[in-house]
C-alpha cells in the first residue's frame, strides 16, 4: 500500500508540473547585463542540447515546479540556450555538461556553476543560497603563461603526455580513463601513428594493442540496424551506450575507423567506417543535400534501450528518436571531411557525391559577407572559428580525394580569414571575439583545445601545400598555446600530433600526367590511400598550369607517372599504382 501510495503522489507531482507553463525562457544577449542592473537581478543561464535526455527531464520538473518558477521570477533573469546553437558559449562551459547551470551578477561574473540535472528541492535551496551570497567565483586560467619563444614541445614533455595517455588507457576493455567510453580522434590517430612508428627506439606494439583494443570496443558502440554511432558508454566495457547521434561523434568514428583501415587492412574497421556512415547518408540529409546536427536517444516516452533493441521495421513502425534538422556550417564541414576520407578508400562516388553536394550548399547558404561561414546563419555576427575551421578541413579532404584545385583555393582562403579573424595575439585561436561591451568573464575570448590542434594542424599543411608563409608562422603560434597546456599537466594528445608535423615535412607524392589518363588516375587513387592525414598529395596535369606550391621542378614524362619527394628531392619515377606507397614510405620520415 505504501509503495502503491508512493507511485500516485508521484504521478500526481509530475503532472502537476506538467500542467505549470514553462519559463519565460529569455534569449541570450548580452544587453541581458543592463536589464539585470536595473531590475537588481542575477542571470540564471540553462545550457541545455535537444539530444539531452536530463535536460528535458530538468525542464520538465526542476523548471517547471512553481515555487521554483516563483524564486526565479524574483531575483533572476531565465535564459536557455541551445548549446549546439552556441559554439562561444558551449565551449565556454562544455566541461560542465549538459544541462549546465550557470548563475551570472550583472557584472558578467560567474556565481554558480553546476554540471546536471538539479532535482527541484536542491536547486531551491541553491537559490536561496546565490540570493544570500553573490560572491563571484575565483577565476581560473587554463594553461600556463605562453612563451613567445617556445617552438615544440621538450622531449620530456613529449614523454610525459604519452605516458599520462598510456597511465589513463584501460588496458582490459581499451578506451581511456574510469569513466565513460567513447572515440576521441586525436588520441586515436596518434596511437595508430604510433603503432606503425618503425623508427622510433621503443616497440610500437603497445600503441597497436591501444587502438586495436579500443576500436574493437567502440564497435559496441554502432547500432546494427540503421548504423551511426552512439554518443557514449557509461559502462567501461561499452556495453552500456547513451544512445543520442552526434555529428562529432560519427566524424571522429569514420575518421578512425579509415585511417585503422588504411594501416592495417582490417575488414572489420573498414565495415564500421561504413555502418556509421550509413546511419549519415540514409537519415541526416536533408533534401537539399545539407547534413542535419543531431538525433535524439529517445523516442518520446520509449527510452532508447527499449527503441534500439527493435528491427528496422519495428523502428519504423512507431514514434522515432527525432532528428534536430537545424543545419550548422560545422556539423557539415565534420561530415563533408568524414565521408571524402571514407570515399578514399573504398571509391563510392555516392559518398564523394554526397559530400560535393553538402559543400555546395554550406556555400550559397551559411558563408557571411565578412568570408567566414557563419553557424546557423549567414552572417558576420554568427562566424566561428569551429565552423570556417571546419569547412576548410573539408575542402582540404576534397582537394585530396579529387585534386580539383578549387577546393584547396577554397581552404587557402579560410586559412587566412582564420588567422585574420580569430588569432589571438595573446596565442592560440579564439572560437570569436568577444561582443564590444562584454562583460565579466564574457570579456575573455575562449580557446577550445581541440580547435586550436586542429587549426595548428590544417594551416601547417596548408603552408606545405601553398608555400603561403603566413601559414608557417600562424601554426607555430598556434603551437605555443598548445605548448602551454601540456606545462600546465593538460593531457593534450592532439598536441602531439601537432608537435609532431610541425617538425618534419609531410609525405609528399606527386602525379604527373594528365588528368583525363586512366593511369595517371589509377597511380592517384593509390596515392590518397597512404595511411596517414598528414600528406600532401598533388596532381600536375600541366594543362592546368604550376603546382600551387612550385618548389619542385619535375621532368616531362612520355607516361604517367609517380614521385615521391622529400627536402626539396624527389625519388625515381614509378608508374604502377603497387610501386607507389613503396616509394612514398622510404621520404616519408616517420
Amino acid at each position: 500500500m505504501r509503495r502503491l501510495l508512493a507511485l500516485v503522489l508521484l504521478v500526481f507531482a509530475a503532472t502537476a508540473h506538467a500542467e505549470t507553463p514553462s519559463l519565460p525562457w529569455q534569449t541570450w544577449n548580452p544587453s541581458l547585463f543592463d536589464r539585470a542592473q536595473r531590475e537588481d537581478k542575477y542571470i540564471l543561464l540553462h545550457m541545455a542540447a535537444v539530444w539531452c535526455h536530463w535536460c528535458h527531464v530538468m525542464e520538465r520538473t526542476t523548471y517547471r515546479d512553481p515555487a521554483i518558477q516563483q524564486r526565479i521570477a524574483e531575483k533572476f533573469i531565465a535564459v536557455r540556450v541551445d548549446q549546439d546553437a552556441d559554439p562561444a558559449l558551449s565551449y565556454r562551459y562544455e566541461n560542465w555538461g549538459w544541462p549546465a547551470t550557470i548563475m551570472l551578477d550583472k557584472d558578467g561574473n560567474e556565481i554558480f556553476k553546476r554540471r546536471g540535472y538539479i532535482p527541484p528541492d536542491l536547486f531551491g535551496k541553491l537559490l536561496a543560497a546565490v540570493i544570500e551570497d553573490p560572491s563571484a567565483l575565483p577565476a581560473y586560467n587554463v594553461g600556463a603563461e605562453v612563451d613567445p619563444n617556445a617552438t615544440a614541445l621538450s622531449a620530456e614533455r613529449r614523454e610525459r603526455t604519452e605516458a599520462l595517455v598510456l597511465k589513463s588507457y584501460d588496458r582490459v576493455n581499451g578506451g581511456f580513463g574510469d569513466t565513460h567510453r567513447f572515440l576521441h580522434g586525436d588520441t586515436l590517430e596518434w596511437a595508430l601513428e604510433r603503432g606503425r612508428d618503425l623508427q622510433r627506439n621503443r616497440d610500437p606494439a603497445q600503441w597497436r594493442e591501444v587502438s586495436a583494443k579500443t576500436l574493437a570496443g567502440a564497435r559496441r558502440l554502432i547500432d546494427p540496424v540503421w548504423g551511426g554511432m552512439f554518443q557514449y558508454s557509461d559502462k567501461l566495457d561499452w556495453s552500456g551506450p547513451h544512445y543520442e547521434k552526434l555529428l562529432n561523434i560519427q566524424r571522429d568514428a569514420i575518421r578512425s575507423y579509415v585511417l585503422a583501415w588504411q594501416i592495417g587492412h582490417d575488414p572489420a574497421d573498414l565495415a564500421a567506417a561504413r555502418d556509421v556512415a550509413r546511419w549519415l547518408m540514409d537519415f541526416m540529409r536533408s533534401p537539399d543535400g545539407a547534413f542535419y546536427s543531431s538525433q535524439d536517444a529517445d523516442a518520446g516516452s520509449l527510452h532508447g534501450d527499449v527503441f534500439y533493441a527493435k528491427s528496422d521495421a519495428e523502428r519504423r513502425a512507431g514514434p522515432q528518436p527525432p532528428i534536430d534538422r537545424t543545419v550548422y556550417a560545422r556539423e557539415n564541414g565534420w561530415a563533408i571531411a568524414s565521408l571524402a576520407a571514407l570515399y578514399d578508400v573504398t571509391g563510392d562516388h555516392a559518398l564523394l557525391e554526397a559530400a560535393v553536394r553538402a559543400l555546395d550548399w554550406t556555400l550559397a547558404h551559411r558563408r557571411a559577407p565578412n568570408g567566414g561561414f557563419g553557424h546557423g546563419r549567414a552572417a558576420d555576427d554568427d562566424t566561428h572559428l569551429g565552423d570556417s575551421l571546419a569547412l576548410a578541413e573539408a575542402a582540404q579532404a576534397l582537394y585530396r580525394s579529387t585534386a580539383e584545385r578549387r577546393y584547396l583555393a577554397l581552404a587557402t582562403e579560410l586559412g587566412e580569414i582564420i588567422v585574420r579573424d580569430h588569432r589571438d595575439p595573446a596565442g592560440g585561436f579564439m572560437v570569436r571575439r568577444p561582443d564590444p561591451g562584454a562583460k565579466g568573464v564574457l570579456a575573455t575570448p575562449v580557446k577550445q583545445v581541440d580547435e586550436n590542434v586542429a587549426t595548428v594542424r590544417l594551416l601547417n599543411l596548408l603552408a606545405r601545400q601553398t608555400g603561403k608563409p603566413i601559414f608557417r608562422e600562424a601554426a607555430q603560434q598556434g603551437m605555443r598555446y598548445l605548448i602551454s597546456l601540456t606545462e600546465d599537466d593538460l593531457v593534450v594528445p592532439g598536441a602531439l600530433l601537432a608537435d609532431r608535423e610541425l617538425g618534419r615535412e609531410p609525405a609528399h607524392v606527386t602525379i604527373v600526367g594528365a588528368k583525363d589518363d586512366p593511369a595517371a588516375r589509377a597511380l592517384y587513387e593509390a596515392a590518397r590511400l597512404y595511411p596517414t592525414r598528414y600528406l600532401r598529395i598533388e596532381w600536375l596535369d600541366r594543362r592546368e598550369g604550376p603546382l600551387p606550391a612550385s618548389d619542385i621542378e619535375y621532368p616531362e614524362m612520355p607516361q604517367a607517372a609517380a614521385f615521391a619527394c622529400a627536402n626539396g628531392a624527389c625519388s625515381v619515377p614509378v608508374f604502377t599504382a603497387a610501386e607507389v606507397h613503396r616509394i612514398v614510405a622510404k621520404v616519408d620520415d616517420r
